[in-house]
Order: C-alpha cells, then sequence, then structure tokens
C-alpha cells in the first residue's frame, strides 16, 4: 500500500510540475501614494484576492486564505489541495517604500478542512514551497502591485 502511495504522489508530482522554493515579488516604490496600504487592498481584490486584513499601521495587507482546487500530493494518505493566501508588506524607507508580496501556502486533505474568518481548520500541513503555477500568480500579483503604486492606483 505505501508503495502505491509513494508511485502515485510522484505521478502526480511529474504530472503538475516539481516545487520550488518561493521567490517572494520585491520592488522598490520610490514615491508611494499616501494610501498605499489601501492601493494595495484594491488592486489585490481587482485580481480576484479579497483582502482579510487590511493594517495601514504596520503596512501589512492580507488576503483570504482560498482553495485553489490545484491537487498537489497526499496528506495522511488522502489526496491534497493546495490552499493559498497572500501577504503584502510595505516598509517605508528613505527610498521610498519596500515592497513585498509572497504567498503562504498549505496543502490540506481533499474534503477534510474548512476555511474560517482567518485560518483553515483541518487536515493540512504548510508548505514551504510553491509550485511553478503559483509562482507564476505571484509574479503577476506582484506585477499588478508595482503598476497600481507606481501609478497611484
Amino acid at each position: 500500500m505505501k508503495i502505491h502511495v509513494t508511485i502515485a504522489l510522484f505521478a502526480m508530482l511529474f504530472a503538475t510540475g516539481c516545487a520550488e522554493v518561493q521567490k517572494p515579488y520585491q520592488f522598490t516604490a520610490a514615491h508611494p501614494p499616501d494610501d498605499a496600504v489601501d492601493n494595495v487592498a484594491r488592486t489585490l481584490a481587482a485580481n480576484g484576492h479579497q483582502p482579510q486584513n487590511v493594517d495601514r499601521q504596520t503596512g501589512i495587507v492580507t488576503t483570504k486564505w482560498e482553495d485553489t482546487g490545484f491537487g498537489y500530493g497526499f496528506v495522511q494518505n488522502v489526496k491534497a489541495n493546495i490552499v493559498r493566501r497572500f501577504t503584502v508588506t510595505i516598509a517605508h524607507t528613505p527610498a521610498g517604500a519596500a515592497v513585498t508580496v509572497r504567498m503562504d501556502g498549505k496543502r490540506c486533505q481533499e474534503g477534510g478542512f474548512t476555511i474560517g474568518d482567518t485560518d483553515v481548520r483541518g487536515a493540512c500541513e504548510a508548505m514551504d514551497d510553491i509550485v511553478p503555477s503559483h509562482q507564476q500568480d505571484l509574479d503577476n500579483l506582484g506585477m499588478q502591485v508595482q503598476r497600481a503604486l507606481q501609478t497611484g492606483g
């Protein structure tokens, strides 16, 4: 049984692409707008990622967790999907604002989890890596945020 699960996992990884180390999208906004945090929240929402927490004091915007439907491996011998959220951090510096866009990911059992207001509950494992298509999503979202902060919205 364990051999079949291992073979199935390798087959799934081969078919979907192997995960890699996440590369957060980072840039410096030389002249960020005064409402940069709100601007980021609007940009995330416009791109289909509803903000969950908007903290103007710390400059951090976090989206709601979402089930991507992307099957990836197993959790406790049950097929798993990737669940993710995005976090944007705006740190003011003398040169403007250092902005980082990253993805938090979890691998959760299909049908074995629920998404609450602030967290995912159930049979899940944190992911430190990212699949190539999600890295591409992260890069595209980062470009949208960068464009919004450079043009003021």
